[in-house]
């Protein structure tokens, strides 16, 4: 059966995730954006690669700045940094 995937509309371009929870202990993450949205895209694949596998306990732990430590903060822009925490918020509240 095919994941319900949820649209995050913060982001800049259209992009989807899914939080499969049913294991706490090892969540995994699926992202969907489409490939002529490479900065998305590259968000996404920051936070899945950080994220992905992870216990819904660790990702809950995550600082909602968490892009700040990465540097990232300096060098994109505000309005993009804000899908990116969006999509940490939707994950986020999918494991409340």
């Amino acid at each position: 059966e095919e994941a319900a995937m949820e649209p995050v509309p913060e982001c800049q371009s259209p992009l989807f995730l899914h939080v499969d929870a049913d294991d706490r202990s090892q969540v995994r993450l699926h992202f969907s954006a489409p490939a002529e949205a490479p900065t998305t895209r590259g968000f996404a694949a920051i936070l899945a690669a950080g994220l992905d596998g992870q216990s819904a306990e660790d990702i809950l732990a995550v600082p909602d700045d968490f892009y700040t430590d990465l540097g990232l903060a300096a060098l994109i822009s505000p309005l993009r940094l804000r899908g990116m925490s969006a999509m940490l918020a939707r994950i986020k509240k999918r494991l409340k």
